[in-house]
């Protein structure tokens, strides 16, 4: 009998004379019992779940800000700023970007198997049927984003089986798109509307059209900027674009006209909402986000990282927002967000309420900016202070070292304030999908397809949420800012970057900037110097990379993979 590898930690006790081939092991779990006991088919998916890859690990998480060209990290040693600046070849790309998950989509594949034989509620049977295969198929387009297309393995290998059988070849990527589409139209219809607030985290019919949303978005924009490779392996005939662009629209309107899943709109004030709406865990606007319970002895370290010195001490002020970021915010009367560069210079002052107040409310959520009020104090950036301080006044000459150091902008998303944590000790979930990038696809989709009305309307009811001014005659360029500015720090630019096959445009040979503050305390004005950002490096980005190698070991490991153009 097949045993299926759920350890539950119980030592095996052989406390009689009886042969020991007739005990059964109480270490391991077999798939008779499985498949009579739904608590044993949930432990299985949970374990499936902790094994999935929605967040990068502690100091990685907020790498993908560095490898988009959304802000930096403290020190040139972290992850992500390895990932951005070393060059992917033959060997394969950084760590931190890798992804190879076959031992997770083969627990997924047994888990299928076993529930199709199962014994339990038939309802129920489906639905845990339904969560492991919008879970496989969100690792599916983990790797075909990547590396475009792999193995598609739907069945539980026997170790038994013929050389071709276990060494699989690579599927095309068109391929690995559609099985993602396909099995999210069936899912769809496998899983609930929703959970009770216990079992908030697992997968919901909205969560498995959300990603095909995604999903689809991607192939569309393959088809479209990208190009065909490798016999067909690689990429899509241009005159499909359409059709995934129209899939990926129908998949938006349909989470969007549902009501289910409404825009976070719980505050007056668009600032307030806006940073409530990554703190609030399961609101309206949520439709999938990996659950995080300090009770529960799970725990992510954000909290740590971003918190401004001056409030903590340690790994605090260790995530920035590139000068070139701030950029990409408009002014709240609808005016570019751009400086003229030979205003920063030293010399020239501001009043701070024109260059930081004014800007999109969505910028003051995301940013720890120079006087911000926060946690009972004030966060400093600037680097001093011309002029004579009066005396018992408690302004600071310079900001604290840390946070003066890099940028001259501190990431605030998803930080709440009173919440001193040392190391791993945040509890606040992490959004994988939610209504805001749903609005998004579908005004990018519906662009795409040349109805610019839908799109419009689409994108100005994000901007009304943010109370920003709606646009009209919008382009490309419109919507792909909008996408940076509502989904800033959500592990999408690299990505969007990579799609629309302008990577090599915005990424390669550059390096990005921030400020260095200086106030002038009798005029209540500052002077901004920009400075170099990126600690001296370029980025490399090479027309190869819009699919990341394979590498040498893959290979080594399963001759019948070919490698991608290039490498």
């Amino acid at each position: 009998m097949k045993q299926v590898l759920i350890y539950i930690g119980l030592a095996i006790a052989l406390l009689s004379c009886e042969n020991v081939l007739d005990i059964k092991p109480t270490n391991m779990i077999s798939e008779e019992d499985v498949k009579n006991d739904p608590a044993l088919v949930d432990a299985f998916l949970n374990k499936i779940y902790a094994n999935m890859k929605f967040v990068p690990d502690h100091e990685g998480h907020p790498g993908y800000q560095v490898v988009g060209g959304e802000g930096n990290l403290f020190a040139g040693w972290q992850g992500g700023v390895k990932a951005a600046f070393e060059v992917m070849d033959e060997n394969g790309s950084h760590g931190f970007l890798e992804y190879w998950p076959y031992a997770n989509i083969r627990s997924t594949n047994e888990i299928i198997e076993i529930l199709e034989e199962a014994n339990f509620d038939e309802a129920d049977i489906a639905q845990r049927i339904g969560e492991a295969r919008f879970l496989r198929a969100y690792m599916y387009f983990e790797l075909v984003k990547r590396y475009g297309g792999v193995p598609l393995i739907t069945y539980a290998q026997d170790k038994d089986a013929s050389y071709d059988e276990l060494f699989v070849k690579r599927n095309s990527e068109k391929e690995v798109y559609d099985f993602i589409r396909t099995e999210m139209d069936t899912v769809a219809m496998l899983l609930p509307d929703s959970y009770d607030t216990p079992q908030f985290g697992r997968a919901s019919k909205w969560a498995a059209l959300a990603l095909k949303s995604r999903a689809m978005l991607y192939a569309g924009s393959i088809a479209k900027y990208g190009q065909v490779q490798l016999d067909g392996l690689l990429g899509f005939p241009a005159s499909e674009a359409d059709f995934y662009f129209t899939e990926s629209l129908n998949a938006s309107v349909a989470i969007i006209d549902s009501g289910r899943h409404p825009l976070f709109k719980q505050y007056d004030d668009p600032v307030e909402n806006y940073n409530k709406l990554f703190l609030e865990d399961a609101n309206s606007e949520v439709i999938f986000a990996e659950v995080f319970d300090v009770d529960l002895l799970k725990a992510h370290s954000w909290n740590y990282l971003c918190m401004p010195d001056g409030f903590k001490t340690g790994w605090g002020s260790n995530n920035w927002m590139y000068l070139e970021a701030v950029e990409k915010f408009e002014y709240i009367y609808g005016a570019p967000g751009t400086f003229d560069r030979s205003d920063l210079d030293g010399q020239t002052k501001f009043d701070l309420d024109d260059i930081i107040m004014m800007r999109d409310p969505r910028f003051l959520a995301n940013c720890f900016y120079q006087e911000i009020p926060w946690d009972g104090g004030t966060v400093y950036s600037h680097t001093t202070t011309i002029g004579d301080i009066p005396a018992g006044s408690d302004w600071p000459k310079a900001a604290p070292p840390r946070n003066r150091a890099k940028t001259g902008f501190l990431i605030r998303k998803r930080v709440p304030e009173s919440s001193f944590v040392y190391g791993r000790e945040a509890g606040e979930d992490w959004i994988v999908f939610r209504s805001g990038e749903t609005y998004l696809n579908a005004a990018e989709a519906a662009f795409e397809l040349g109805q610019t009305g839908p799109a419009e309307a689409y994108l100005n009811t994000l901007r009304d949420r943010a109370s920003m001014p709606p646009k009209a005659g919008i382009t490309i360029d419109d919507i792909r800012n909008e996408r940076f500015v509502e989904l800033y720090l959500e592990d999408q630019r690299y990505w969007d970057l990579r799609r629309w096959r302008i990577a090599v445009e915005e990424l390669n040979g550059k390096g990005f900037h921030g400020v260095q503050w200086t106030y002038y305390i009798d005029e209540d004005k500052y002077t901004l110097k920009i400075k170099d950002g990126d600690f001296g490096l370029k980025r490399s980005f090479e027309e190869r990379n819009y699919y990341m190698p394979i590498n040498n070991k893959r290979l080594a490991d399963n001759p019948n993979l070919v490698e991608n153009p290039g490498y």
